[in-house]
This record gives C-alpha cells, structure tokens and sequence, in this order.
C-alpha cells in the first residue's frame, strides 16, 4: 500500500528528516535521496540521476512528464521513507 503526502512542506519534512523516499508516479518508480545534495534517478536506472544543491533548486528545477515535482507532490505514491 502507498502513502501519499497531504501538501508539498510535508514532503520538504519528510526529505529533511528522513533523506531518502522512494515514490512512483506514472508507471515508473523513483529514488530520491538527500544528503549532501539531492539525488533522484528512476529506480534501478542510474543512467537517469539528476542531482541539484538544494531543496528548492529540485522543488523547482524537476519535472515529470513536464510537471515541476512541487505541483506532484499530493499526487506521488510513496512505498519507502
């Protein structure tokens, strides 16, 4: 069974404390992990890691299917964190 998050700060807490979610969306599920930057690929697909400085550079800077991860945010399933 999936979590969902109810608002994009729950999932700016969940990154903070935690460091490491792993979600689906669309099909397709992802690593997200955040220690010294952020790191997020498709699950057991390196080749497609993105890495960004800060939370709000990934907030604003990632997208799915061309939908800033910020607007996705209520709308991931979560199955580890």
């Amino acid at each position: 069974m999936y979590d969902t998050y109810s608002s994009l700060e729950e999932l700016i807490e969940d990154l903070s404390k935690v460091g490491e979610i792993g979600f689906e969306y669309g099909g397709k599920d992802y690593s997200l992990l955040y220690y010294d930057k952020i790191y997020i690929c498709e699950y057991n697909k390196p080749e497609t890691e993105k890495k960004y400085d800060t939370i709000e550079e990934f907030l604003n800077e990632f997208k799915i299917d061309d939908i800033p991860i910020k607007e996705l945010a209520a709308k991931i399933n979560v199955f580890a964190h």
